[in-house]
Formats: C-alpha cells, sequence, structure tokens
C-alpha cells in the first residue's frame, strides 16, 4: 500500500500469518528495491537521444553493496553521504519526489507518440520497468509491449511484458511474464516468473532479448530464459507496423494493467544481468549508456505519450522518497508447512538457544464455572479445579512457564440445564443428513437425521401428549408438544433447534452467550461430546478466534482434575501455545506426497520439532510397530511416547521437549503477551546485523520486538491497529447477506468477520462465506438472481481510506461475472460503485481506493454462486486521528566492551539502525538491542558478535570460510541468494557480488547439473548402468488419431507435466499418451455417485512397454504428461507395476501415487528382493484413474546384460 509504505518497512518481519493472508504486524513484505530507477531528464522537445551523456541521467541512490543495502530512502542516502566516503556522488534528489502512473485497469493504454522514437529496436533490446502490481488483475495483464498494428486479427507478433496465470492454472499462481514473437515464427514463446508475484510492492522486473535468447529478470535476478525464437522481431519494412503501449496490449480486450508505474526505461541491447542488479557505475559504461533511447517521462505526461484509442490518461501521482524506504531483510517467513513467524527455523532456534527469550512468563486463565441460579450444582467441583491446576502448574512450571487461577461462577439455570456439545451447531439438527457430532439422545439422535424412533401416527400429533416417535424433524418435533413445559420434561425431550426451550446447546452459542474476551485471559470451558473419548479441544493461536470471546480451551467436566485425567488439559494448552501432536507427520498427512510428511526429525515438516522424531498415533507407552503401507516400510525408533503432545495415558506421559518449548515460549510473546502482568515489552528475537562498514564506522540493523513497533497493553486501545505513520488497519466487524444461508448452518456472513482463516485458498472451504445453499446436496444449487448475490461487510471505525483488501479464497467460474460489481459505502448514506474487478483465488484483491468521505464498508455483488469471501481489509490513509495518541517503542544498544560514556546507546531511527563510530580495526564487539517502551526495558536481543573489519553477509564478496555459499550484496531472500548467504534451491549464483539465475529448465546443460536436470541434459546415466526406452507400447483404450499409444516409445517429447483439466488432449499439442477413456466413462456411469477421475472395474486403464534389451532392472522410470489430478480431488491417482522377465512370469513393484511434482516417477526395483534375479523384457502399468498422461517409460539395468534377444512382447 503506497501511502503505509514507510510503516510497512518497520512493522513487516514477523510474518504472523502465512501468505495471502495480512495481518496488523507480521505481514510478509517483498522486495522493495529501487536501486535503479532512471529518473529522466530529456533533452528540449522530447525527442529520444542516443547519445545522451552521463551526467543527464540520474541513478535512483543505491548505497555500494558494503552496505548489504539494496537501495535506501532518499532522505537516508542524502544523510548518509555526509559521514560515509562510499556514499559521495551517489545521491540525487529529484524536486518534489518522483511521478508515477496509476493504472485504474480500465481503458487507460497509452501509445508512445512515434515522434518519440525513431525506430523501434529489431534486433536487440532491453526493457525495464518499476512497478507495483495491485492484487488480482487481467489474465493476462499486459504492462508494456511492443504490438503489431497493421494486422486485422489480433497477433502475437512482437513482445510483452506483464503478468498472467499458468494456462491451466485457471485465476491463481500469476506471475510476471515476457513474450516474444518473430515475424519468421508461428508462434510467440512466453517465459515466466519463478514465483506469484507480489502485490503493493515495488518491484523492478525487466527483459532482455539479444537476437538469440530471450530473458525476464525480477528484482536483478534472472528468472527466465529461453532460446526458442531468434533473428530479428521484423524487417526493415515493417517498422512502421509496430507501435509501443503502456498499461494493456492492442486487442479489443485490452488486456489492461492495474497498478502503478514508477518508470520505465528502453535500451537497444541487451543488456548484462550485473547492469540489471547493480547501479550505474562510473563512464566506463558509456557503451550502454549510448543505447539508452528512451526513460520514460510521466510529467509533462502529454510530451511522450498519447491515449490509446480515445482512451483517457492514467492518474499522475508524485512518490515521495520515503514511500519507497526499501526493505532491508527479508520478513521472518513460516516455512511451507508453517502457519506464523513462530515456525520459522530461524527464528525458533534462538528461542532455543538463548535461554532469557524462555524467561519466567507468569500467565493467567480463568475457569468457567456454570451453575444453577442459587449458586447451587456447579460443572465442576472445586476438588477438581484445584486438583487440575496443581497439575498444570507442575507441567509447566519447570519450563519458566506459571498460571495463575481465577474462577468464573456464572449464576445461570437455563446454561446449566442444556447439555453442551463440541462442534453440533444447531443448524446441523434436522438438517436431512445425519451429523455424527449431534448423534445424540438429547437431540434426538440429530433431529431424526441419524435414526427415527418408530412410526409417528397422524393421530398421535396434536394430541397434547409428547410421543418420542413424533419427536423429529420430519414431524415437526410432534408439532410442539414435546417442547411445552407444561406437558413434558422439556430438559430431555425439546430437540426443535428453533426452540428457546432446547436442551441442548453448542459450544459456540455458550461462548457467544457468555462474552467472556480472550485477550487478557486463557478462558477454561466445559461441554460434553457425542462419542466421549472426545476429551478436550483447543484454539490454535494462529486462529483468527485465538483472543476472543470465542477462542480458549474446552473440556470434559467428566475428566476434568479427575485423578489418571489431569494430562488431558495439559495436552489442550500445548495446542493453544502452538504445539501439534507429536504423529503430526505420520499419522495426520494428506498422502505419501504430502510435502508436510515427517521421515526423519525435522523443523521443517510433521510437529515442526526436530527432537520429536516421527510416530505413528498410538496409545501404548511403546516404540510402535513399524508399518508397511503405500508411503513404505517405516520404522519408528526413539518414538516421543511418553510426550504431553502424544495419546498415551497419564502414567506414561510427563515432558515436552526443547523445541515444544522454545516454541511454547515464542507464542507466549507473539500472540498472548497480554495474558500476562508484566508491561514489559516483548523481546526482540533474532541477534543484530552489520549492514555496513568502514574503517572508523561499523553499521548495525536489527527487527522490531515480536509482537509489533507501536507499543500500548491499555485495555480497549487501539494501538495494536495502527502502523508507526499512524496507519490504522481494521478487518470487518459485522456482514450480512440476503442470500439464505446454508442448511448446514456453513458459509455465513460471519465467517467473512475479522482475520483471513482460510488455510487453502483456491480449494472449497467452510471457513468462508459463500452464496452456496445446499452443502449435502450439490444439485440442488440455486443461481444468484440477475442483480447477483450479495455480501455487506462493515468496518466498526469509519476512515478516510486509502485501500481495501479482499480475500476472494474461491472462484467457480470466469472471474469478470464473479466480482461483477463493488460498492463502497460512505457515510450519509453515499456510495460509489466500482464496477467489475478481476481477482485471483491465491492472492488478495487490493482495492485503491480514490473516493472523499470517509468510508464505512464494501458492499459485493457476484453471480458465481460457490465464490468465497474469506476476509476484507480496510487501511486507512496516514495519520489517521485512531492512533493519535500511540507511542512506538525507542531501542537501546548495549556494546561489549561498552560505549565511551559506560551508558547504552538511545536509538529512535525510524528504520532501526545505529552506527557506531568508537570502533576500532580488529577489535572484537558484542552487540544486543532491548525495547523500551515508558519505563520498561525488554530482554535484550541475542547478541551480534562481530570482529571490526572481518567479512560479514551482505558484504558482496564470498566468503567460504564463513559458509557462505554466494553473497550478492544484500540480506534478501527469494533472490537466488538467501539472507544468510546460502543458494537458495534451483539457483545458481555466479561472481562478486553474486549474479544469481535459476538455471532448471533454461535449455543450457552446465556441469554441476549434468547428474540432476533431466530437463536440459536428458537423463543421466551413472556409469555400470544402461537406460533404455520403450520400444513397443499396447493399452487398453487407444484411439490411433486422438491419441496413439506410440508416443510412449522413445524419448519423452516433452517434459512438462500437468494436472488433468477437461480439455486437456483437445487443446494441447499430443506430447503423451492419453486413456481416450474418459468420455466413455463418464456415459456408461451417468446417475451414479461415482467421482470424475475414478474406474470400475470394467474400465481398468492398463498400459504394457517392452524394451529390446532384458536385463536385470535396477530402477524404473515413468514421465507423466498428466498426473491425472482433478480439480477439487485430493485422492491422488496411483500406478501398480508389474515387471515380466524373459521367461513369462511376473513380479509386482507394488502402488505409487503420481504427481507432477516427481516427475519422472523413480522406482527403485533394488528395494524387491523378488526381482533381482530375473531378466525384465517388458513393464505393465495398471492406472486408477483414466485422466494419467505418460510421455515415455524407460528400464535402467545393469549394463552386464546379453544382447538383444527375441521379444516375446505380446499384450495381456
Amino acid at each position: 500500500q503506497e501511502s503505509t509504505a514507510t510503516a510497512d518497512t518497520v512493522i513487516t518481519t514477523f510474518t504472523r500469518l502465512k501468505e495471502p493472508k495480512l495481518d496488523t504486524f507480521w505481514k510478509g513484505r517483498a522486495k522493495t528495491r529501487l536501486h535503479r530507477l532512471v529518473v529522466k531528464r530529456q533533452a528540449e522537445g522530447g525527442q529520444g537521444d542516443s547519445d545522451i551523456s552521463p551526467q543527464h541521467l540520474h541513478p535512483w541512490p543505491k548505497p555500494p553493496l558494503m552496505h548489504g543495502v539494496r537501495n535506501r530512502a532518499l532522505e537516508d542516502s542524502i544523510r548518509n553521504s555526509r559521514d560515509d566516503p562510499h556514499w559521495e556522488g551517489e545521491t540525487f534528489h529529484p524536486q518534489g519526489g518522483l511521478p508515477v502512473l496509476y493504472f485504474s485497469g480500465r481503458l487507460e493504454r497509452l501509445l508512445l507518440r512515434p515522434e518519440v522514437l525513431a525506430e523501434i529496436p529489431r534486433e536487440a533490446f532491453t526493457v525495464e520497468a518499476w512497478v507495483k502490481p495491485e492484487g488480482g488483475q487481467n489474465n493476462p495483464a499486459i504492462i508494456a509491449g511492443v504490438f503489431d498494428n497493421c494486422s486485422h486479427t489480433a497477433s502475437d507478433k512482437g513482445w510483452a511484458l506483464g503478468i498472467r496465470s499458468g494456462k491451466d492454472k485457471g485465476r491463481r499462481d500469476a506471475r510476471f511474464f515476457f513474450s516474444l514473437r518473430t515475424d519468421h515464427v508461428k508462434k510467440a514463446t512466453v517465459v515466466t516468473g519463478r514465483s506469484r508475484y507480489q502485490p503493493g510492492m515495488w518491484t523492478h522486473v525487466a527483459a532482455t532479448y539479444n537476437g538469440r535468447r530471450m530473458a525476464l529478470y525480477v528484482d536483478g535476478t534472472q528468472v527466465a530464459s529461453s532460446s526458442d525464437q531468434s533473428g530479428p522481431l521484423n524487417s526493415p519494412f515493417m517498422v512502421s507496423c509496430r507501435s509501443l503501449l503502456l498499461g494493456g496490449d492492442n486487442s479489443d480486450h485490452g488486456h489492461y494493467f492495474r497498478g502503478h508505474l514508477g518508470t520505465l526505461a528502453f535500451w537497444s541491447m541487451a543488456l548484462p544481468q550485473s547492469h540489471l542488479q547493480h547501479s550505474l557505475k562510473h563512464s566506463s559504461e558509456a557503451e550502454e549508456l549510448t543505447t539508452l533511447i528512451l526513460t520514460a517521462s510521466f510529467e509533462p505526461l502529454e510530451e511522450q505519450w498519447v491515449p490509446f484509442r480515445d482512451e483517457k490518461f492514467p492518474r499522475l501521482e508524485i512518490l515521495q522518497g520515503f514511500e519507497m524506504a526499501p526493505e532491508i531483510l527479508s520478513p521472518l517467513q513460516p516455512p511451507l508447512c508453517g502457519q506464523t513467524a513462530c515456525d520459522n527455523v530461524e527464528l525458533i532456534t534462538q528461542y532455543n538457544g538463548h535461554w532469557p527469550l524462555r524467561g519466567e512468563k507468569v500467565m493467567r486463565y480463568q475457569v468457567v464455572n456454570i451453575c444453577d441460579d442459587e449458586g447451587l450444582n456447579p460443572t465442576v467441583s472445586e476438588e477438581q479445579i484445584n486438583r487440575q491446576h496443581e497439575a498444570l502448574d507442575q507441567a509447566f512450571s519447570r519450563y519458566n512457564i506459571s498460571w495463575q487461577l481465577s474462577i468464573r461462577q456464572v449464576h445461570n439455570s437455563t446454561l446449566r440445564h442444556r447439555v453442551v456439545l463440541v462442534n453440533c451447531e444447531p443448524s446441523k439438527i434436522g438438517n436431512d443428513h445425519c451429523d455424527p457430532e449431534c448423534e445424540h439422545p438429547l437431540t434426538g439422535y440429530d433431529g431424526g437425521d441419524c435414526r427415527l424412533q418408530g412410526r409417528c401416527y397422524s393421530w398421535n400429533r396434536r394430541d397434547g401428549l409428547c410421543h418420542v416417535e413424533c419427536n423429529n424433524m420430519l414431524n415437526d418435533f410432534d408439532d410442539g408438544d414435546c417442547c411445552d413445559p407444561e406437558v413434558a420434561n422439556v430438559r430431555k425431550t425439546c430437540f426443535d433447534p428453533d426452540s428457546p426451550k432446547r436442551a441442548y446447546m453448542s459450544v459456540k452459542e455458550l461462548k457467544e452467550a457468555l462474552q467472556l474476551n480472550g485477550t487478557h485471559f486463557l478462558n477454561v470451558y466445559f461441554a460434553s461430546s457425542v462419542r466421549e473419548d472426545l476429551a478436550g479441544a483447543a484454539t490454535w493461536p494462529w486462529d483468527k478466534e485465538a483472543t476472543s470471546h470465542l477462542g480458549g480451551v474446552v473440556l470434559n467436566p467428566a475428566y476434568y482434575g479427575m485423578p489418571g485425567h489431569t494430562n488431558i488439559m495439559i495436552h489442550e494448552v500445548g495446542h493453544v501455545l502452538g504445539l501439534y501432536h507429536v504423529f503430526k507427520g505420520v499419522s495426520e498427512r494428506e498422502s505419501c506426497d504430502d510435502p508436510c510428511r515427517e521421515t526423519v526429525p525435522s523443523m521443517d515438516t510433521g510437529d515442526l520439532c526436530a527432537d520429536t522424531p516421527p510416530t505413528p498415533k498410538s496409545k501404548l507407552c511403546q516404540d510402535p510397530e513399524p508399518t508397511n503401507d503405500t508411503c513404505g516400510f517405516t520404522h519408528f525408533p526413539g518414538a516421543p511416547f511418553s510426550n504431553y503432545m502424544s495419546y498415551t495415558d497419564d502414567d506414561c506421559t510427563d515432558s515436552f521437549t526443547p523445541n515444544q518449548v522454545a516454541r511454547m515460549h515464542c507464542y507466549l510473546d507473539l500472540v498472548y503477551q497480554q495474558w500476562s502482568q508484566s508491561r514489559k515489552p516483548t523481546p526482540i528475537p533474532i541477534p543484530p546485523m552489520v549492514i555496513g562498514q568502514t574503517h572508523k564506522s561499523l553499521t548495525i540493523y536489527w527487527l522490531p520486538p515480536i509482537s509489533g513497533v507501536v507499543y500500548d497493553r491499555d485495555p480497549g486501545s487501539l494501538c495494536g491497529a495502527c502502523t508507526e505513520d499512524g496507519t490504522f488497519r481494521q478487518y470487518v466487524h459485522t456482514a450480512s447477506s440476503r442470500r439464505v444461508c446454508d442448511s448446514s448452518g456453513y458459509w455465513t456472513p460471519e465467517e467473512a468477520v475479522g482475520p483471513p482463516d482460510v488455510d487453502q485458498p483456491c480449494e472449497p472451504s467452510l471457513q468462508a462465506w459463500s452464496p452456496e445453499l445446499h452443502l449435502y446436496h450439490m444439485n440442488m444449487t440455486v443461481p444468484c438472481p440477475t442483480e447477483g448475490c450479495s455480501l455487506e461487510l462493515l468496518f466498526k471505525h469509519p476512515v478516510h481510506a486509502d485501500m481495501l483488501t479482499l480475500w476472494v479464497t474461491y472462484l467457480s467460474m470466469d472471474s469478470s461475472q464473479a466480482l461483477f460489481d463493488t460498492e463502497i459505502l460512505l457515510e450519509n448514506q453515499e456510495s460509489v460503485h466500482l464496477g467489475p474487478l478481476n481477482t485471483f483465488c491465491d492472492i488478495p484483491l487490493t482495492i485503491k481506493l480514490h473516493v472523499d468521505g470517509k468510508v464505512l464498508g464494501v458492499k459485493v455483488y457476484t453471480l458465481d454462486e460457490r465464490m468465497e469471501i474469506d476476509a476484507a481489509l480496510l487501511t486507512s490513509q496516514p495519520h489517521s486521528s485512531l492512533c493519535s495518541g500511540c507511542r512506538p517503542v525507542r531501542y537501546q544498544v548495549l556494546r561489549e566492551p561498552p560505549f565511551a560514556t559506560g551508558l547504552p546507546m538511545v536509538v529512535t531511527h525510524p528504520h532501526r539502525k545505529f552506527t557506531d563510530v568508537e570502533v576500532t580495526p580488529g577489535r572484537t564487539y558484542q552487540y544486543q538491542v532491548q525495547a523500551e517502551a515508558g519505563a520498561e526495558l525488554g530482554e535484550p536481543s541475542p547478541p551480534l558478535i562481530h570482529m571490526h573489519g572481518a567479512p560479514y553477509c551482505g558484504d558482496g564478496k564470498v566468503a567460504e570460510g564463513l559458509g557462505e555459499q554466494c553473497d550478492d550484496g544484500d540480506l534478501l531472500s527469494g533472490d537466488g541468494c538467501s539472507r544468510t548467504c546460502k543458494l537458495e534451491e534451483g539457483f545458481n549464483c555466479v561472481g562478486e557480488p553474486s549474479l544469481c539465475y535459476i538455471y532448471e529448465g533454461d535449455g543450457i546443460c552446465e556441469s554441476f547439473e549434468k547428474e540432476t536436470s533431466i530437463l536440459d541434459c536428458g537423463l543421466y546415466t551413472p556409469k555400470g548402468y544402461l537406460d533404455q526406452w520403450a520400444t513397443q507400447a499396447y493399452s487398453s483404450h487407444e484411439d490411433k488419431k486422438k491419441c496413439p499409444v506410440s508416443l510412449v516409445t522413445g524419448e519423452p517429447h516433452s517434459m512438462i507435466c500437468t494436472s488433468y483439466h477437461p480439455d486437456l488432449p483437445e487443446h494441447r499439442p499430443l506430447t503423451g499418451w492419453f486413456p481416450c477413456a474418459t468420455s466413455g466413462n463418464r456415459s456408461q456411469h451417468e446417475g451414479s455417485e461415482q467421482p470424475e477421475g475414478s474406474l470400475g472395474r470394467e474400465d481398468e486403464v492398463w498400459l504394457q512397454v517392452c524394451f529390446n534389451r532384458p536385463g536385470v532392472a535396477t530402477a524404473i522410470f515413468i514421465f507423466l504428461t498428466s498426473d491425472g489430478l482433478v480439480p477439487g480431488e485430493h485422492q491422488r491417482p496411483t500406478v501398480t507395476l508389474q515387471l515380466t522377465d524373459v521367461s513369462g512370469r511376473n513380479h509386482s513393484l507394488g502402488t505409487y501415487e503420481l504427481s507432477c511434482q516427481h516427475n519422472p516417477l523413480v522406482i527403485n526395483v533394488t528395494h524387491h528382493q523378488n526381482v533381482l534375479s530375473h531378466r525384465t523384457t517388458s513393464m505393465l502399468l495398471n492406472f486408477s484413474s483414466p485422466m494419467v498422461g505418460i510421455s515415455a517409460v524407460a528400464l535402467r539395468t545393469s549394463s552386464h546384460i546379453s544382447p538383444a534377444a527375441p521379444n516375446n512382447c505380446i499384450p495381456e
């Protein structure tokens, strides 16, 4: 968000919620490297001049690489230039800021005036742009491009730079792309970035073409390249047929871009990566300067640009330097399997190793004990409470966590005499579907959905008696007789969910009735469950209810505080403090392919603790037996069965591990700091870092306290929602919709209240609002009316707004219909309609609000009855009055040996930097930083120990002695060289400072990838082995025209593998064999419940492949064109393998899951003793799905094999 950029740089370093989630303080932020924004001052008349002298160019200031910072705010650079010789001559301050364009995504394409550029380069070029795209774009969205303006039909001749999602990805996974087509080639080549684009982040995007190879760079890193195009783009005669456009292409659709364009430079040569990554040095680059043919100037805009086809000019904004204040350090993102910063391995390692972070913490909890109106008959006894408290304190106190007990007595006979059920919402009762969590005698067995109690005769109804056989939804609960206190004992017979006298309530209703805030206490509630074995339930610290009245722990009163069951509460409190079950990575994984499956102890997978070895779910107080399933044969040595987070009994469980203790302390600081009475600010959990060094000075940088930068613990204060520049951020307070809710009680408007909580965007979820009416009867879906289904979202505090962020997490139709109008609600009953907006399901939609007046809310209209909306966030303009009384923390820097004054240095630098000028080369110093708020000081951070003059990560020199594998001069991750100067997966880096590029799939086989990259180097055959491709193939389903099985023979035609989508075979050149069984399969099973992509016995799909030279198999390689995974299905298709030897005997190799992530599928045959002595001649593959596509099959044998034998390969 443009106007909150300064705050973002300060508040973003601890990510509380994984992307695509934003949260008040811990929001992740991508790179903001404005290291080469060229501000042009062109010659009079606006004519592009190829002989621009260097003094006409003003590169954006970029500190030299020793500083470890990509770029810095302009004010910083000016201030630092006074005392740092490295900075001299590097600064330029454009008067009044930098003019930038904001494209709204509607009819705002710009055409370069022909006279500005005599000839658009044909042979070679570089285009580079600074962009800040919005979340949600056209697909594709064109930032800039050169297009054919002479063709009557849409043509992809020329080139384009923009954003698009993959062909088979739908509205997800959108990335930067560069497409190019020369006139003599039939089809454009498109290269795309490695990862999703980051909305709201200034990003440097560049594309080069040298006549042989095209390449795409994002923030200076080469993310894609291709040599599929060559030669000039067009002939000299076609020069007048090419035009340069910004903000869209020349098609009727327009493919408009939405977001800011900071600057654009165009060169008539392919610049080297070093130029794109690092700023202009000196006149040695004069050759490159002479090829700079255009730097776009947007003020005055009319000088170079004219609206295309009578459209309008985009909005011109002036950006101040501080608004582009860059980030020095990548945010501490959680790993793939984590949720928050406390799952980040680097951070949690500090909590493990630095004991002051695990210092004594005293936390408050309250037991909610309900009794009748006279104070009698409490849910649990005083003896139970005391026994449980003693056990809880004993378990946690040795880990420096102690609990203060308070008891909340609630006198309410109505609540006391209702059975409280876990997970059973009243809306599920009598909804025509048996919900097991509601199958309880006191709900009439789910209102009769699970079982009926005999036949109800008409004469039994309305007879003033309660008949058990009529007490169900079908018979309107005996027409009310069973809920009439004069007729029946309603505490046992009233099952009607709409009756105020019903015998049951849900835990959520209990919490709503009590409204006990969870900000200052952990609340403990009591409830039963249908299955008596459910002993408790807990709220995760990353759930949006964690510190609200809907959070806390729910325990079964039958077990609470009872001898032999006191560890249940300890286990549930472990969940509240962020601990998973120890068996999460084995028994709670989704598939063998689940990236979070734990096979070795790890802090990245399973329960995210490296000191709890993998274990299956077990109630035995011993190592579990080895298992043999589709994932293979597994032993479980050293299983943590005595851990509180296992499922063993009280007499077995007795401890937490150090990794678990570190996680609990981290979450107490990150989420629950207000449960403590301490007024101390939370700690800075990472040591300070060196970011600059001269002979006379050392500059260090540090992160904010883990719980945020604006410090305020006063109850009722709004400062928790403020950033340092006074921007106020708020989620939805109330939500409503005129659409009737689903009968199951899911997808209600309340799901859009509060922060986002959908775990898997783009998959259907129950944590979001949806117009969908029937969970269990999808064929009864009612279409939205012509005016659309609408959702109204209101915010608690009206503000002058800068930005609206909307999480649309599921779409089932084209997105222009999905959000066909968005209405911004203002004070005084006024509103502004924004019209249709394009959105992605995995990136929040961001809408820059240019509206007058205070914003109250938003109303969204959709025609997609299955669309899901998870949350909305309203961001105010800076300096909001709601934040006027909030105080940011200050910092003290401690040093050993001490500073000359003997006192710590107090620092108020807004970017948390300090330059120490009292340093001597060769001397070792230790630095720690502590936060100061009011009179209180937080714990000092873990220490930085540095010898002055020694190398450090970020100085641009690869110090192998420090374990560095690369050093690109910054502390940012995701660019190939991580913030700890390690090579990132898929990248190679060369030179000093390191230049990084993605090597996989660039078509160049480099020496280091010969053995690993099948894509660039082909299948690598180790010495002593022979690899052979299938020579013959037969299949159960073959259509010689559409999908000939001969495609499986020989080497793979393509290495690209995609998941299934319905038009895959028709709209794709044939790169592999598909069974062609899908349509026939569908007609046979019409009307049956069989899911798409599954097979009955008679439809079995098999493929037999044969090899010329029989040999003893050591490995099998199966190359996929499609893994057959149908959208919305979670069960992966499988293949069952049999090898046939020369004597015709079959040998089973088992069943394997298919996944494009593992392409080719490699099966190690040496694990199968039954095959080792036989010579394989053919192979039979049985597939569980007709959607699978195979491009090739290879057999690896020992090279000592007999010559080609007569082949008896006959289809079975």
